[in-house]
């Protein structure tokens, strides 16, 4: 996995940005202007009697495929909220400040609608309120939120909601089934101004990024996109030609030489966080039994391991590990076939299974390798 410097979409480009983009743009209008000159230098020494054929341009046909997105826009956008927060500053718990983010609605009640978002939009937060229109305010409450996924649940009263406006319960989509260059937009409440839309494509699928965050590093599984993402825009939907969520927009990259490239978390990967949260109120996580390292090239070589891995150092007792006979000093290399090289790949893999499935953990013991299979327990988190 490389290790590259994240942000949560909460922060935006300044100055710095705006005076990289004067230069470019003042190199790009000399460079055309000494085109325009070459070209006008090179016309003059042309043949006079060279007569010049004006062709009508060519019908391009339209795509019958191509989505509308003005109707995509018009299913998804009901289900959309713009959040607002007030939180106290990182410097003073006696200094609140505030802050905005976004959500949407994915489930509801009869009293309550449950609203998605990042865990860092509201982290804290001693006020949440949300808005359908940006005008209209609701007052909202937490749920129950996940650290490492980044997800949080709010939730807002159904009558409240609908006297500020009409809304919908958003359709969560197949995030597995997202192909590069895929068509999606991002909906969000851009830099606190209220709801946008931008369009891109998927860039990637599966990637593994790391964010450093207050509390701890979090290893998140996301999608890429080039569509454009702002502060404000985080814990809003990105959402397929179908009108469905297929994502939530987490984070972006930012640097003075990067450009379009924004995160969100695949829905599939948080529908049981999110079912979890408001069932419990916490997450029901895939539960090994052991305490564990990574082991590093140094160690590989040091103790002649044959590959990288996660090292076992104890077994926690009447675990699915004990049950299953893993012994401390065992290497895991796989997990149901994928390689397992270090703690993100391993905690990435666990993300992706529930409590009561079977794996099967590919273990290099003293020399030799062997398969165990395992029925994963449950810890809350």
């Amino acid at each position: 996995m490389k290790k590259i410097f994240f942000i949560f979409s909460a922060i935006c480009l300044g100055g710095v940005m705006l005076g990289l983009g004067i230069a470019a743009g003042n190199a790009v209008f000399v460079q055309l202007e000494t085109g325009v000159e070459t070209i006008a230098q090179n016309t003059q020494s042309l043949d006079a009697t060279i007569t010049t054929v004006h062709v009508n341009p060519l019908i391009v046909p339209l795509d019958t495929e191509e989505p509308c997105f003005v109707e995509i826009i018009a299913r998804a956008r009901p289900s959309v909220v713009s959040i607002d927060v007030v939180a106290p500053s990182g410097r003073s718990s006696r200094v609140e400040v505030p802050g905005s983010g976004s959500g949407f609605v994915f489930a509801g009640d009869n009293e309550y609608v449950f609203i998605a978002t990042n865990n860092h939009v509201i982290e804290n937060a001693t006020s949440i309120t949300i808005s359908l229109d940006d005008e209209e305010h609701v007052s909202a409450r937490l749920v129950g939120y996940d650290r490492a996924s980044d997800v949080a649940v709010i939730a807002a009263s159904r009558t409240d909601l609908r006297a500020a406006g009409e809304y919908a319960i958003a359709t969560l989509g197949d995030s597995d089934a997202l192909r590069m260059g895929d068509s999606v937009i991002a909906i969000g409440n851009a830099m606190g101004e209220g709801q946008t839309v931008t369009r891109g494509i998927i860039s990637a699928v599966s990637l593994n990024i790391e964010i450093p965050d207050v509390h701890q590093r979090l290893n998140l599984n996301v999608l890429q996109t080039d569509a454009a993402v702002n502060r404000g825009n985080s814990g809003g939907p990105l959402v397929n030609q179908n009108g469905e969520v297929v994502g939530i927009v987490t984070a972006k990259l930012i640097g003075s030489d990067i450009e379009g490239m924004g995160y969100a978390l695949p829905i599939n990967d948080v529908r049981h966080i999110l079912d979890d949260i408001i069932e419990v109120g916490a997450v029901r996580r895939a539960f090994i039994g052991i305490r564990h390292d990574e082991i590093s090239e140094f160690m590989r070589d040091l103790f002649n391991f044959p590959s990288t891995g996660i090292l076992v150092q104890e077994i926690i007792e009447n675990s699915p590990a004990e049950d299953a006979g893993i012994e401390p000093l065992d290497l895991i290399t796989h997990i149901d076939g994928q390689r397992i090289e270090n703690f993100a790949d391993f905690q990435s893999v666990l993300n992706t299974v529930r409590p009561g499935d079977e794996i099967t953990l590919g273990i290099y013991r003293e020399g030799e390798r062997m398969e165990i299979r395992l029925v994963l327990g449950s810890r809350m988190s």
